[in-house]
């Protein structure tokens, strides 16, 4: 492993601890009646300690995760930033590129031939396509069924026409097909240019 795939690998593993332990801390706290931002800060600080323990440890297995904790870990930033960006799933292609860049750099730091770095990689962009699919549907739900999207849409986009559900619709089949599209093509990209460094 190289200098980047440190750096790639600390800001990945090094900020999910500390979210995890935060939002342990957070719900915990709030279950059981307490003081939630004493508990939430105590959370964030937890994990910055676990980070500075065993971050350097976990690092050495970055590249040798098993395929279920590369889900669960896909899916857990998938949903963050689902809820980050309040149900707008542009954002979420981004996560498809550090798959593409995961994926190659594990291929290559592993020495795998060619072949099944192209198996591997095809299988990643189709697991990141249904992800993305669903988040998108998830979004276009949202869009649907909430009676205010079109009024929202006019006065975000300081629009001088009525947004009707037909437009929204439009939008919703459109934007995703197109979501969907781009981050295949720079998910692919990423993971090629990844495995050829």
């Amino acid at each position: 492993m190289n200098r980047f795939d440190n750096v790639f690998g600390g800001i990945l593993i090094g900020i999910i601890i500390p979210i995890l332990t935060l939002c342990t801390f957070w719900w915990g706290s709030y279950l059981l009646d307490l003081d939630i931002q004493l508990w939430a800060i105590s959370g964030i600080i937890l994990g910055i300690v676990i980070d500075i323990i065993f971050l350097s440890k976990l690092l050495r297995r970055f590249y040798y995760l098993s395929t279920i904790s590369l889900a669960l870990l896909y899916l857990f930033y998938s949903i963050g930033m689902f809820g980050f960006f309040m149900g707008v799933p542009i954002f979420n292609i981004v996560l498809g590129i550090i798959a593409g860049i995961y994926i190659g750099r594990r291929m290559k730091v592993r020495r795998q031939e060619k072949e099944v770095f192209q198996k591997s990689l095809r299988q990643t962009a189709g697991f990141s396509f249904v992800v993305l699919l669903i988040i998108c549907l998830s979004s276009a739900f949202i869009a649907i069924t909430d009676p205010y999207t079109g009024v929202n849409l006019q006065g975000m986009l300081n629009l001088s026409f009525e947004v009707t559900k037909p437009n929204i619709l439009g939008v919703i089949i459109i934007g995703g097909a197109l979501l969907l599209f781009i981050q295949n093509v720079l998910l692919m990209k990423a993971g090629k240019a990844a495995y050829r460094r």
